[in-house]
C-alpha cells in the first residue's frame, strides 16, 4: 500500500500541472478573443454603415427616447449576436437618451 502512494502523488502533481496550464491557456485565448471582438465592435461604431443605420433608427423613432420620451441622441442594441456584429437587424435597435442608455448598461 505504501509503495502506491508515491506514484499516485506523482500522477496527481502531473495532472494538476497539465490541467492548470490547459485552463490558463484557454482563459488567455478567451480573453484575447473577447478583446478582439471588442476592438472590432468599436471600429464598427465609427463606420459609415453604422452611422447610416443609426440615422435610420433615430428617424424611425422620431428622435425620441423609447424609455423616457426625452430627445434621443444614441442608439441602443437590444440584442447582440456574438458573431453578427454589423449585421444586426434594425428591429434590434432603439433610440435612447444618454441617461437611459447608461442605465441600460
Amino acid at each position: 500500500m505504501d509503495s502506491l502512494i508515491f506514484p499516485i502523488l506523482i500522477l496527481l502533481v502531473f495532472y494538476f500541472l497539465f490541467f492548470g496550464r490547459l485552463f490558463t491557456w484557454a482563459r488567455k485565448r478567451s480573453e484575447s478573443s473577447r478583446i478582439s471582438r471588442r476592438d472590432y465592435y468599436r471600429e464598427y461604431l465609427k463606420s459609415d454603415e453604422w452611422k447610416r443605420k443609426r440615422y435610420v433608427v433615430l428617424k424611425r423613432d422620431n428622435w425620441t427616447c423609447k424609455y423616457c420620451g426625452a430627445k434621443a441622441t444614441q442608439v441602443h442594441h437590444l440584442k447582440y449576436a456574438k458573431y453578427q456584429i454589423g449585421k444586426e437587424p434594425i428591429k434590434w435597435l432603439v433610440s435612447v437618451c444618454a441617461s437611459c442608455h447608461k442605465d441600460q448598461h
